[in-house]
């Protein structure tokens, strides 16, 4: 049998990952030991100084997923009290936890004084409601705050709102807050026609793009 040196690091990844998807509620302590350091830099992030982040934000492997972590909850103290660059792996886990209780804490995160993680915070709901909490969303807080965020500072948090609302169905909430921009306008009307671009995968068997 190979053991964990000999395996790259992708492959480790996707294999913990499907144990993971086949058992939610499985013993996480033969996983972690198959992963450097409880605590780990946050992912595909460059900041400037070296970030340790909780277990959890490595998402990839299907850490947000593992009940017995009590990830949410974990996603939740990371928002109040991490760097933005771990904020923004705590929203994108948030979306790929695939629980309804992720809704609350994406409340906060899409209030974020960090465009990034409000950003990302507006694709986790959007991810959420493509994992079949499409009606969830849209009676929960979030729903009223990504129509704040069609008015955010930042174009790329107004298009993954505009988006997120779409994709729940709010098609008569984008026609209420057409945009002024020409640019934006065109955006909107992609919106309508049902042509979203779909979200990056957080794995290869992701199918809540």
């Amino acid at each position: 049998m190979a053991t964990r040196g000999t395996l790259s690091g992708a492959v480790v990844t996707l294999a913990i990952r499907i144990l993971v998807e086949r058992d939610r509620d499985r013993d996480p302590a033969p996983l972690l030991d198959l992963v450097p350091d409880g605590q780990v830099r946050a992912e595909d992030r460059r900041p400037a100084w070296p970030v340790r982040a909780p277990i959890v934000t490595r998402y990839r492997f299907g850490f947000s997923r593992l009940r017995p972590l009590d990830p949410v909850a974990q996603y939740e103290r990371v928002l109040d009290h991490y760097p933005a660059v771990v904020r923004m792996d705590a929203a994108v886990g948030l979306g790929d936890s695939g629980e309804i209780s992720a809704l609350d804490p994406l409340a906060k995160a899409l209030k974020d004084r960090n465009p990034a993680v409000r950003t990302l915070s507006a694709n986790a709901v959007r991810r959420l409601g493509n994992a079949g909490l499409r009606e969830a969303a849209r009676e929960h807080p979030v729903r009223e705050l990504l129509i704040d965020l069609l008015q955010d500072i930042l174009r790329e948090t107004r298009i993954a709102a505009a988006r997120a609302l779409a994709s729940l169905g709010e098609l008569e909430v984008l026609a209420e807050h057409r945009p002024k921009s020409a640019r934006d306008q065109r955006e909107w009307a992609r919106m309508t026609r049902g042509e979203i671009p779909p979200l990056k995968r957080t794995w290869p068997g992701d199918l809540t793009i």
